[in-house]
Formats: C-alpha cells, structure tokens, sequence
C-alpha cells in the first residue's frame, strides 16, 4: 500500500511555502507585523505547541515581499553564539573576518542585501535549558550591542511563556526586553473552526455531516479546555485524514 500523502502539518511548523494554507491567525500576524515597525526587539512567546513558529515562518513571512527583509533562523544547536555567527556566515555574500564583531557581520550582511535583517532566535529556551552562563552572557553582550548600534536588524525572540522568569539578567541589560511582546494564546473556537473550514476547502476534502463533525472535532480537540492547541489540532486532522484514506473514504 503507498503511503498516504496527507495535507496537515502534524508537528511541523507551517513555512512560506504554507500560506495558502494558513489559517486561524490573521489578528495574531497583525499584531506582529506592526510590533515590528514600531521596534527593534520583540519577545514572542506561549505555551509548547500555540503555533509560534508558524506565525513567524509562515505568518509574518507571508507579509513581506522578499525584497523587504532577509529573515535568518538561529536554533541554539551546541551554543547560540555560534550558531548566529554560522547562520550570518552562510548568509554572507562578502566573507566576513573572523574577528569582526556581530554587529560588524549585519552590518555587512545588511549591505549585501540592502534590506533589512531579521534575526529569529526560536525556541530560544534552550538558552537556558541546556547553556552555560557565559553562553548566555555572551549572547546577552551581543544582542545588547546590536540594538544601541541602531542597524537595519530585527531581533525576534521565540520562547515557551514557562521560561520568562528565567530573563531577569537579560532585562537588566537590556531593558526594554519586555517592552514589546505577544503572548500567543491557544487557539479559540471560533479560530479552530476557521482552521478546519479553510483546510478542508483548500484540500477539497468533504466532511461527513459537516457541522456536527466539526462540532466533534472541536470537542475532541479541546477536551473540556478553553483553547485548542495548533499542534494538536493538526496530528487530529492528519489522523483523520489518514483513516479516512485507508477506508477509502
């Protein structure tokens, strides 16, 4: 039997290439597009599966033109520091000194695109799950000299909300860490349902007894909660998806 191609992104998070296929955070992506002409440093945060990558990857991404902002993703990996400088290397079309600073390797990233850079840091909680603290002072150093630099660079920061209490050495350098944010919330009812009516339209995919099976869906996926998380909505779906398909539905 060949294996069944399903539309859902089960845990993956949603990219650009996903746009069409995004949906049920239109007020969520607003926010963020404006926080981002209005500073230079957001915090983005949430529970553990909300959808924060996606809002960015996808969300925000799918806002741009590509000719106004050259987004680098940086996951801590062995140690953040290092993954920033490899991610600025890579996207470097002028080899950048080895001694030169970070600011000095934006700075020159910046003039090789001539657009702005946005530096993504997700799950940024790693930082204090798994680094050292001269890891983090280090980063914390680096970020701290970026914005009073005042460059053609973005910081967006993307963390699990249970971490936040661990900032309180990086407020005390940069003070206005937590001056712009967005709390990503899981997602209401109403959103879940925009969710699954969009899917299945882009999909082409009919729901038996439309309304109440989405009624069900609702109900399963929410389990008595207030919100519905993105991530568990999504292995839902690519699990009904896949019964379906092997029923020959």
């Amino acid at each position: 039997m060949s294996e069944v191609n399903s539309p859902f992104k089960f845990l993956d998070p949603y990219t650009l290439e996903d746009k069409e296929m995004f949906f049920g955070r239109d007020s969520e992506v607003d926010t963020l597009y404006e926080l981002v002409f209005d500073t230079n440093l957001i915090l983005v945060y949430g529970a553990s599966g909300t959808g924060k990558s996606s809002l960015i990857q996808c969300g925000l991404a799918s806002r741009f033109q590509s000719t106004d902002w050259h987004d680098l993703y940086i996951r801590r990996r062995d140690n953040v520091n290092l993954s920033l400088r490899n991610e600025i290397n890579k996207n470097a079309l002028t080899e950048i000194p080895e001694n030169a600073s970070i600011t000095k390797a934006i700075e020159s990233l910046f003039l090789d695109y001539f657009k702005p850079i946005y530096l993504i840091f997700d799950q940024f909680e790693e930082l204090y799950l798994l680094g050292t603290a001269d890891e983090r002072e280090q980063f914390i150093t680096t970020i701290s000299e970026l914005l009073q630099a005042e460059l053609s660079c973005k910081v967006i920061i993307v963390m699990r909300e249970e971490f936040i209490a661990q900032l309180y050495d990086f407020e005390k350098v940069v003070p206005q860490l937590f001056d712009r944010r967005l709390r990503v919330e899981p997602m209401s009812f109403a959103n879940v349902r925009k969710v699954i009516e969009g899917s299945t339209k882009r999909f082409n995919i009919q729901l038996k007894e439309g309304e109440e099976t989405m009624a069900e869906i609702i109900d399963s996926v929410s389990d008595g909660r207030s919100g519905v998380q993105l991530s568990y909505l999504q292995v839902y779906l690519d699990r009904l998806y896949r019964e379906a398909h092997s029923n020959g539905k």
